[in-house]
């Protein structure tokens, strides 16, 4: 199957000379996908670009659509930490001819739902390893099976008004599998076209019917109802926003409907919805820019890189949750740094309201306890730490070493015996674990 997967790529570049534009920036990825196509595929060709702005990115693409290449598009989901939808949306209504694959880390359904109802053809989550970018390619390049070939045949042909063969792939499509939605949808395409706006309808609900998560059909519904029927433009604007439930823009009509119609409760709601969304999205952009910023000071400016890690916590407010710790963290230890131990504890302690279990924070605010020569309220930390169902001294042979010091300081020699026997059982071969054992022993 993997020279199957080559085979495609091959002869996409080299074949039908096909171009890909890659908008990112990072340079590791840039790196893998050039080895990719010119070392592992061996394609002869220039085929490939790379550009860390939109604007340039956006020229390229022109030019070579323009130039009649099939363009494939690789582009970041963030990029400098911003997101990077409206080029999407762009790229997809400009050229809805060329194929798109968005980079991401890990993240959510709806997220990958969002991403899919935008425009991206396929999604490749990072790290990935070069047999998985191959597949991937191959996949967006030329969908597998003779329906989804069909399909992207369809699709073509819509998209040069070839409508009555968009009708007879539909009917192909149909044959092969009976009340499939993507025929349906072609079907009802086409017939929209050719001014048969009743016969769509009928094509568009039934492929609704079939799959009520497939968004096209409803997308369709809620355009044929839109300026004709508000009760049922809402209702299908609702269904969308229930399967795709982050897109602001639609947030922000469902509210203008309801307004017009002197809902005003209800567009409130709606409106809300959107501003927190928009909200989560700038937040997403500036907490990237400042956890960057503060990342970078970490080390030798402490004192400023706290500044920053407090701005975003700030900037975060009420949306602050347990994906947040590692800024609490960070932050904490830039104040141990400077001496402000009192700081971290009060730090460490709002951390944990919103995650009051985490054993992590318990031992940090001992340490910062530590700094502060507060021995009896480290070691009360401590144990709240070790007792826990993370059992901390038992992830590095380190941290048992730490506890076990604090607990011998103020007395309580078998706790200190328990702990460096139980992180011995992890790390039987740390000398200075034996060594603080036969101290104990002793």
């Amino acid at each position: 199957m993997a020279t199957n997967y080559d085979q495609i790529v091959r002869d996409y570049f080299d074949g039908q000379s096909g171009y890909t534009i890659l908008l990112s920036d990072e340079p590791t990825f840039y790196k893998l996908l050039r080895g990719t196509l010119y070392k592992i595929l061996a394609i002869r060709r220039d085929c490939l670009s790379f550009f860390q702005e939109q604007a340039p990115a956006m020229r390229e693409i022109k030019d070579k659509v323009g130039s009649g290449f099939p363009v494939l598009i690789f582009v970041e989901r963030l990029l400098c930490g911003k997101p990077t939808a409206d080029f999407i949306l762009n790229i997809r209504k400009l050229f809805p001819e060329v194929k798109l694959v968005v980079l991401t880390g890990e993240i959510g359904e709806d997220e990958l739902i969002f991403l899919h109802e935008i425009g991206a053809n396929n999604i490749i989550t990072k790290p990935v390893s070069v047999d998985s970018l191959v597949q991937k390619l191959a996949f967006t390049i030329r969908p597998q099976g003779k329906l989804n070939q069909l399909v992207q045949v369809g699709k073509q042909l819509l998209r040069r008004g070839e409508l009555e063969k968009v009708m007879q792939i539909s009917a192909k499509i149909l044959e092969i599998k009976p009340n499939s939605p993507a025929g349906l949808m072609l079907l009802g395409d086409a017939l929209s076209g050719l001014g048969r706006r009743d016969e769509a309808l009928k094509s568009y609900l039934m492929a609704h019917e079939e799959s009520k998560v497939f968004m096209e059909p409803i997308k369709k519904l809620a355009e044929f109802y839109k300026d004709n029927d508000d009760d049922e433009y809402l209702r299908y604007l609702k269904k969308l926003d229930s399967i795709s439930p982050l897109n602001t823009e639609r947030k922000c009509e469902i509210g203008r409907v309801h307004l017009e119609r002197e809902e005003l409760d209800e567009a409130e709601a709606f409106f809300d919805q959107a501003v927190k969304c928009a909200v989560k999205e700038a937040h997403s952009y500036l907490s990237q820019v400042m956890s960057g910023i503060a990342e970078s000071l970490f080390d030798v400016a402490p004192e400023k890189a706290e500044k920053y890690y407090t701005k975003l916590l700030s900037v975060k407010g009420s949306s602050i949750c347990a994906e947040d710790l590692e800024t609490y963290n960070r932050l904490g230890i830039a104040l141990r740094k400077q001496g402000k131990w009192k700081r971290a504890v009060e730090n460490y302690q709002e951390a944990l309201r919103v995650a009051p279990d985490e054993a992590g924070l318990f031992y940090n605010i001992g340490l910062a306890y530590s700094d502060g020569k507060e021995y009896a309220k480290c070691a009360k930390y401590f144990k709240r730490a070790v007792n826990s169902e993370q059992m901390v001294h038992k992830s590095a042979p380190s941290v048992a070493r730490n506890v076990a010091g604090i607990f011998l300081k103020v007395g309580l020699t078998d706790d200190a015996r328990l702990v460096i026997q139980e992180a011995l059982t992890e790390f039987p071969d740390d000398a200075r674990l034996k060594a603080l054992l036969k101290k104990v022993a002793s």
